[in-house]
Parts: C-alpha cells; structure tokens; sequence
C-alpha cells in the first residue's frame, strides 16, 4: 500500500470522522471530499476508488447530481499511522515518517509503539547486503542538520565529525599522548625560526575515487583555504606553499609560528583532491571523495550513508557502513532511543532493553557562552549593563533547574581540575546596582541560539525577566548561523563551543570568519587579541603561549564580552558486546575502530 495513498485515507478520516470513528457510515457531498483530496471530482473519484480496492474505504457515491456520498473508513487511524511510518523509516524516509505520525498519530500510544520500533531499527546490526553478503551497519539518529561538509567552511561539531570520517590531514593531534602524530604525511620538520615547514607524505594513499595523493593535492588545499575562506584564519600567516617533489610540501610563513604542525591537526585543513577540485567542484561537493576511513554513499535531507573505505592505509574500519538518520525535532516524538550519540546493538529476537548496559561519559572541552555584540547599538553597549547579567546569571541554579548534561559552572572555555570545586559568582543586589549605573531603561535585548539550546536560552530570560531585562528569543539554523547579517542584528548569542584541538581551537575562536565572538568583539579588543595571538604563536615554551592565551582570556571575562556559562559532559550508552566505542574530542562515536563480539569470548588486552 503507497504511503501517498494512506496520507489521502488519514486525511480524509481525520477531516470528516472525527469522533466518529472505523465502521460508521458518513455522508458527505463528492465536491467535499474533492476538496479535502485537493483534485477535481473527477480525480477525487478514481481515488476513492483505488481505497476501496486497497480495503480501506466503502464508498456508495450518490446518485445524480447534488445528492450525498456515503463512505465507511475501516482502517484505525493510530494503527494504520503506525504501520506506515515504520514501512517509511525502514526504507530511510525519516522525515516523512515523523511528519506523518505527527500530523496523523492522535496519541501518545502510537509515538510510544514507534519508539519501541526505533528501539529496534537504529543501532548496530547485521544485513544482507545489494550483493547478497553479510553487512555490519551502525545506524545513529541525530537531530542536528548537516550544515556543510567543506573543510574549509566548517563551523558546527557534527559537521566537522563527518568531515572527519571523509577525509584526513597531514597530522593529527593525540590527545592522550600530548603530542601530534603522523597522519597523510609520515615526517615534518621546521627552520629552527619555525617561519618554514617540511611535510613528507605517505606513498600508497588513494583517494575515494582512486587518485593517489601527491605534493600538488596538499598545495592545492593550502591554497584554496587562503582564498577568504571561513577558515582561512588557518593561513594567515603563509606566504607560499610549494612542492619540493612529488611527496614533500614546503610552507613559508611570514611569522614564526611553533604549532603549525597543531594547525594542520585542524578539521579545516583536511586534504581535498585537486582534480576533481578543479574538474567541477560543484559537482564535487554533491558526493566528495577524501581519503578517510569512509565513503560517502548517499547524502539527502533525511540521512547520510557512508561505506567503509576498503583500502584505507590506516587499515580498514570493522564497520561496512555506517547511517545517520536525521530525526527532526519538534515532530511530537520524544523519544529516549533518539539520542545523538546512542550506540545499541540488536538481536531480532530482542523485544525488551537490556539493563546491563556500558556507559561512556567524557567531559566537553568547551563550554556553552554568551556572547554581546559590540558593534551594535543597544544597552549591551555599556560594561555595567554586560557584568550585571554576568552576575544575575547564576550557574549553579541553573545547573539545578535545568540538569541533564550540565555539570559545572564556567569561567574560562575549557574545565581545569578545579571546575568540580569552583563557584562562579552570582549577586543580584550588584547586578541590580549595575543597571542603574547603566541607565538601563528596560529596552528589549535579543538572544539568538539554535533549538539545541532553547531550554538554556528560556532559563536566561525567566531570569533577566526577573530583574527587569526582557529577552526575545530568536532561533537560527543551519545557513543562517553563518549569515552576516544575521550576526549583526544579534544583539547576543548563546551557544556552545568545543575544543578538538585544544589551543587551536582556542585560536580559531578569536580568528574564525563568521565566529561569533570574532564578529561580535570590539574592534579594539579584537585587534589586541590578534596581535596576543602572534606572540603566543611566536612562544619558546607551551608556558608562555598559555599565559598570553589565557590573558585574552581574562580580558573577555573582566569586559564582560562573553559570560562563560556552563562546562558540559557528553555520554553514550551500549551493549557491553559492542567494542571500540570511544567518544572523540567532539563529543562523538569514533565508527572506524566500532566492532561486535558475538562469540561470547572475553577479548585479550594488549
């Protein structure tokens, strides 16, 4: 039975047998149901036809014109609803199955038996595949939206996760060890000025498509991200970039910078292929190839289907595949199995959830902030205004109020080993003082943030309301978070950042085109903070380049630019026969080293 024609049926039942119900003779004029149809009567009756023929419908049409039509649903609308937006679902079209329960499913019980149904069809699970062999495929739903896979252009987490599955770069950074580590290039030196580098490439990596990587691919990134990218704040600093040979590349610098091998960890410098790039990068975008552990297979507006990449040189992920569903928020299903980051595996027998489950938690390297446009008018404009919703603000409520993965209160971008002990201070005396010394008048401020944080966002304005700030609350999604425009007309934004690289990403905060701090920062401030950001780059020892960081830092926090708000943990939860599950420094599932242990055997470690 065609989805379409259920949606007809669902729609005529719920226009004219509203509490009426299956069973119930119902007359009604032709010319209304051709209207609820949205076809001529002509249409409308090939339709009522073909429901009848499918057994959803007993129609006894009216004799002559102007007479009444009597028609008999015999399908439940919650049972039927049900069924085909699990039939939708299994064949990937998340969207319209969420549309559809959310507009047809009248109770909760018909979301209650989805979820169960989702329960089953997302996580791990093996499949016979187009070719009639065995896949292992890891399902994950997310309610984010893919906003871009360009490396160059990168902003949000899940879309620089992605980029990583894609694609490589020259190095890349070990959190756990300190220190960078060989990646598509195997060596690297630098001047003892650190003004010029040396990247020596591995010979044998292909590209999705099956171009082998050379000297020209990397010079042909590096050169692309300095053409006012997004990120091209990247490579700021070079002044050429050049192959020396076929697998060495040569990069100059017009000052010294001691981490630019740090720089190259970054998502943004993910290595793209110059001949498809030059062929037709439109085209290129549509399906890109890098030369990561997996493939991108298919891309729409309700999944993103990636392969493992077979040859890849740092040995093939254990996966065959990999689907990320998008689950649309806001569609009425409030699902517990709809988490971003849930990792299950299934037994087809498996009716019931199994208690005994792994969990993982890492704490965020990032926080979620605050950030005042100063380079608008309004009552932003003055610091007394700023450090009084500094200090009515206060963390540690709303850490109380509003739990889930808020764990401590923040005062810089990244926890320390004292974020569990510290109090960030709150006074509301001193902040109602402070807007009298700001001759606030009660003007409105607007707060703009994504549906990810609009439980943050109502808490911040039940509270401002409090003291008399009204707040209006405005939502931006995808493309529009990187609009210009729609920074400028912020008078605040709040949202989260999260450091994979550390003190790169820490950089890229103040440096970043279309970074909300960059653009929201007092001219002044900012070229301070740029010319602080040389110097740290120019350091002898990490120690140094730490205290002129954190000296911006401080500079932010003491002109009330950004109120750092909240440190967050992020957490998974598995079958303890699901292995290799590690949260990466984004706060999500690492697919290539994901593998299942049916054997019941308990595996060596080495």
């Amino acid at each position: 039975m065609q989805a379409v024609q259920v949606e007809r049926y669902l729609g005529l039942m719920q226009r004219f047998a509203e509490g009426t119900g299956v069973g119930t003779p119902i007359e009604v004029m032709l010319d209304e149901l051709a209207k609820a149809l949205f076809c001529t009567t002509r249409n409308a009756k090939l339709v009522l036809r073909r429901m009848e023929e499918d057994g959803l419908i007993a129609w006894q049409p009216g004799r002559g014109r102007g007479n009444r039509s009597r028609i008999v649903f015999r399908m439940e609308q919650d049972a039927l609803a049900l069924d085909i937006a699990k039939q939708l679902a299994g064949l990937g079209h998340y969207k319209q199955a969420f549309e559809l329960l959310h507009r047809f499913g009248s109770g909760a019980a018909v979301k209650e038996g989805f979820n169960e149904w989702l329960t089953l069809h997302f996580g791990y699970r093996s499949e016979t595949g187009e070719d009639a062999r065995q896949v292992d495929l890891l399902r994950l739903p997310v309610n984010v939206p893919l906003v871009t896979l360009d490396p160059a252009e990168v902003f949000f987490a899940f879309d620089a996760h992605l980029i990583r599955q894609l694609f490589d770069r020259l190095v890349t950074f070990d959190a756990q060890a300190n220190r960078v580590v060989p990646a598509l290039a195997h060596a690297w030196d630098c001047s003892t000025d650190a003004t010029v580098w040396h990247f020596h490439l591995r010979r044998g990596v292909y590209f999705h498509h099956g171009h082998e990587l050379t000297a020209d691919d990397v010079v042909h990134t590096l050169e692309r991200l300095r053409t006012g990218k997004a990120n091209s704040w990247l490579v700021r600093s070079v002044v050429a970039v050049e192959a020396a040979g076929a697998r060495t590349v040569s990069v100059t610098l017009a000052k010294p910078n001691r981490i630019f091998d740090r720089f190259m960890c970054s998502t943004a410098a993910s290595i793209l292929p110059r001949d498809r790039m030059q062929q037709d990068e439109e085209a290129y975008w549509r399906r890109p190839a890098g030369t990561g552990p997996f493939m991108l297979k298919e891309r729409n507006e309700e999944r993103i289907a990636l392969d493992a990449n077979p040859g890849y040189y740092f040995g093939r992920a254990h996966l065959d595949g990999v689907v990320i569903a998008h689950v649309p928020a806001g569609q009425g299903i409030d699902s517990e199995y709809c988490w971003q980051r849930l990792a299950l595996t299934h037994d087809v027998r498996e009716q019931e959830r199994d208690q005994d489950w792994a969990k993982l938690d890492s704490l965020l390297q990032g926080c979620s902030l605050l950030t005042w446009n100063r380079n608008k008018p309004g009552p932003q404009q003055s610091q007394s205004f700023r450090r009084a919703v500094d200090l009515l603000l206060d963390r540690s409520l709303m850490i109380q109020e509003l739990g889930e993965n808020r764990i401590y209160a923040a005062r810089s971008f990244r926890p320390d080993a004292h974020s569990a002990l510290r109090h960030v201070r709150s006074d509301g005396e001193q902040a109602r003082t402070l807007l009298r010394e700001a001759g606030y008048d009660g003007a409105p401020v607007t707060l703009f943030t994504r549906k990810f944080h609009l439980r943050d966002a109502g808490w911040i304005r039940t509270r401002c309301a409090e003291f008399g700030i009204p707040v209006d609350i405005r939502l931006i999604e995808g493309d529009d978070c990187r609009d210009p425009g729609v920074i400028e007309e912020a008078d605040s934004i709040l949202y989260s950042v999260v450091f994979a690289e550390d003190e790169v990403c820490e950089i890229e905060t103040y440096e970043q085109a279309g970074s909300f701090v960059n653009a929201h920062m007092d001219p002044a401030l900012l070229a301070w903070s740029l010319g602080r950001i040389d110097l740290a780059l120019a350091a002898e020892s990490p120690e140094q380049r730490r205290f002129l960081l954190e000296e911006m830092e401080d500079r932010l926090r003491e002109e009330a630019q950004v109120l750092f708000l909240i440190h967050k943990r992020s957490n998974t939860a598995y079958k303890p026969e699901l292995k290799g599950i590690a949260l990466s420094s984004l706060g999500w599932i690492d697919f290539k080293d994901v593998w299942i242990q049916t054997d019941g055997a308990v595996p060596a470690h080495r």
